[in-house]
């Protein structure tokens, strides 16, 4: 695995086999998930580096961006991954991986993709492939999906006001705590207890971890449900892994 993949097809005109053209893709998941990792590491030696009777903002803030960098990056590694899917059809095909009705219903629905959410794109291409669909109540979709609305929630953030009796069950903060308390295994240790569980006790090194683990396990699941290898060989996920917590 490289740290730059590229993809290239040549076109030529078969009358005299002449080179007519060449065509080059990158493929930037790569660099996304490797981007979420580097992120959740540097956010684990600002925890480790932590010492609560010395508060400094400017540590607070270098380890608040790197959680949210891990969290973004890992959630744009599952967009190219299924991007990149759905461009390179026409490679699988020619590789005899699946059929050309397969292709075309794949090329049909990829004409579309700007009105799919990143989720349905996953469920689509998996029911197309293999007629199949994920169970949304299991892992690893379930941690995808609560992945995916903490990426929209801090990309499309939204202040609110949070108080007491039943409007709290309604809040954003108490959503993304009922999601994602017991799949973090570690809360912010840079906040107080009793502060907000979204943006603040969540967003740690634990949630950081997580994002990439979850990001890569529902890719893996994916890759796998439709028969074909994941995009990250062993050697890479073994780039990936991160300090235990």
């Amino acid at each position: 695995m490289t740290d730059i993949p590229l993809s290239a097809s040549l076109n030529t005109d078969h009358s005299n086999a002449s080179i007519s053209g060449i065509e080059v893709s990158h493929q930037l998941s790569f660099s996304h998930i490797k981007a979420a990792a580097h992120f959740a590491k540097l956010s684990y030696e600002r925890e480790d580096k932590y010492d609560d009777s010395k508060y400094s903002s400017e540590l607070f803030d270098e380890h608040r961006s790197y959680v949210i960098g891990s969290i973004i990056t890992a959630v744009c590694y599952l967009e190219a991954t299924i991007n990149e899917l759905f461009t390179n059809v026409e490679d699988i095909s020619r590789s005899n991986e699946w059929s050309p009705d397969v292709a075309q219903k794949m090329n049909e629905e990829w004409a579309n993709e700007r009105r799919l959410e990143l989720k349905i794109k996953y469920e689509r291409a998996l029911c197309i492939v293999k007629s199949e669909s994920f169970d949304r109540g299991a892992e690893p979709y379930q941690s995808a999906a609560s992945l995916i609305s903490l990426r929209n929630a801090l990309i499309h953030y939204k202040p609110e006001w949070i108080g007491t009796g039943e409007s709290y069950n309604q809040t954003l903060n108490e959503k993304l705590r009922q999601k994602l308390e017991k799949k973090i295994k570690k809360l912010n240790p840079m906040t107080r207890e009793g502060s907000l569980f979204f943006p603040h006790r969540c967003l740690g090194y634990g949630c950081a971890k997580w994002a990439v683990e979850s990001s890569v396990n529902f890719s893996n699941e994916f890759f796998s449900k439709i028969g074909l290898p994941s995009n990250l060989d062993q050697n890479y996920q073994l780039s990936l892994n991160l300090p235990e917590i």
